[in-house]
């Protein structure tokens, strides 16, 4: 019996180690078949691509960076002696001084700018539109002889321009306005004569002082005071 039980507790460890290896086998091939259905793992971008053909590569320095303080201020110089040169007709010289600003600093947007307007006025519309402002401006500051000057000029460009008629009629109207306060100030001192010679110094500072009022740039005005003044003082030497 003894040999009989020890038989059949072989035969059971023996099945038990054959279920316990198939388990083990059965296992490792689903673990196996697992890992080929996993899908391969992307690949890694590359640490430095290769450049579009389309990129643009950085700007340099230069390209960041203004004309200096010292540039700057010669800049301004030849671009305002190009404008002056340019409105009194010297294009040439003009340009010249912008060349010489584009050796101080190429590119300068203010240097562009003067040589567009430059241009445009070399061109007879801009001839006239320059010489059109010219005689406003000397109309407006009471200058005459500036102002025809400019309008004869403008005629000359192109006689129908219609700004020509206006600017000579305000030139006209100016002048009539200039002969008017000039009649008005000989009134006022004319008066203050009048006072002085009766000793009534008072009245003729008065008129005096509204002969200013009306036009203070008068060198007769000048003259006056001072006459005045010595009126003035001779009376107190007389007391």
């Amino acid at each position: 019996m003894a040999d009989e039980h020890s038989t059949t507790s072989k035969q059971q460890v023996l099945r038990y180690g054959a279920i316990a290896t198939a388990i083990v086998v059965l296992a490792v091939g689903a673990l196996y078949l697992l890992g080929r259905g996993e899908a391969p793992a992307p690949a890694t971008t590359a640490e430095n691509p290769a450049p579009s053909a389309d990129a643009k590569p950085p700007a340099s320095a230069d390209d960041q960076t203004g004309p200096s303080s010292t540039q700057s201020d010669r800049l301004v110089s030849l671009v305002g002696e190009a404008r002056r040169l340019a409105a009194d007709g010297k294009f040439d010289e003009a340009e010249a001084a912008l060349q010489k600003a584009d050796t101080v600093f190429r590119g300068w947007s203010e240097t562009e700018k003067a040589r567009k307007e430059i241009a445009e006025l070399r061109t007879p519309a801009g001839q006239l539109k320059a010489q059109l402002q010219r005689a406003r401006l000397a109309v407006e500051h009471g200058d005459r002889a500036a102002a025809e000057k400019a309008l004869a000029e403008a005629a000359r460009l192109n006689a129908e321009a219609p700004q020509i008629a206006e600017l000579r009629q305000a030139l006209k109207e100016a002048e009539q306005k200039d002969i008017h306060r000039d009649n008005r100030v000989t009134e006022l001192l004319t008066r203050m004569r009048e006072d002085i010679a009766r000793g009534d110094f008072a009245a003729a500072d008065s008129e005096l002082n509204a002969a200013e009022r009306v036009n203070i740039q008068d060198p007769a005005i000048r003259d006056a005071r001072r006459e005045l003044a010595r009126a003035r003082e001779a009376k107190e030497k007389d007391k």
